[in-house]
């Protein structure tokens, strides 16, 4: 089964809580910084059973293995981990002009930091050129087939079969995507601020 929802809930009428009565699972954007722990605690504890956040990021990943490249991939994914049996997937978006022999020092630091943090879907949004070393590795690929999971965003088609995440950009009626990155996104009645 494909779970279906949109690239952020904030500015959604009636707020976080009637966006989790509409769908089953929004992709939040981590692309800036990390989910705040008390924004995270709120929304998983408003979600119902089932709900699946899934994240999108993060432009602090620099590609390159060493000590920070560490310390930033655990804090992102202890931090993802707070979702609990509510996590959905993690999109991560690798910039233009990363070569694969970059990509696969690269992956085996994030493959490193996974075995002490434990499993976590992972779909990656890169170049045509990386698809093979992602694939090979056993990754999913963004708006592609054939991988663990279908990851798909703004999909010109949707498959018939498979399971994953599919999220749309919102429409104009829908408002705008969620940065949470803020404690003020979701107060303690499950409404956004207006703004």
């Amino acid at each position: 089964m494909i779970l279906e929802g949109l690239k952020g809930y904030r500015g959604y009428p009636g707020g976080f809580k009637a966006y989790a009565k509409a769908f089953p699972t929004v992709e939040l954007s981590w692309w800036h910084r990390v989910g705040d722990k008390r924004t995270i605690s709120r929304l998983k504890a408003l979600a119902p059973a089932g709900f699946r956040f899934s994240v999108f990021g993060h432009k602090h990943f620099s590609f390159q293995p060493s000590g920070e490249e560490r310390r930033t991939l655990r804090r992102f994914l202890r931090r993802f981990g707070l979702f609990g049996e509510k996590k959905g997937a993690v999109r991560i978006a690798v910039p233009q002009g990363v070569t694969p022999t970059q990509l696969v020092h690269w992956l085996d630091l994030l493959e490193e930091v996974l075995k002490e943090m434990g499993p976590v879907p992972l779909a990656f949004q890169a170049e045509e050129a990386l698809h093979p070393l992602l694939r090979e590795r056993g990754y999913a690929l963004v708006n592609r087939t054939g991988g663990p999971f279908l990851y798909l965003v703004d999909p010109e088609e949707v498959p018939k079969e498979g399971a994953g995440y599919l999220y749309r950009s919102p429409t104009p009626s829908q408002a705008v995507p969620s940065a949470l990155h803020s404690r003020a996104e979701v107060d303690p009645n499950g409404s956004t601020p207006e703004g």
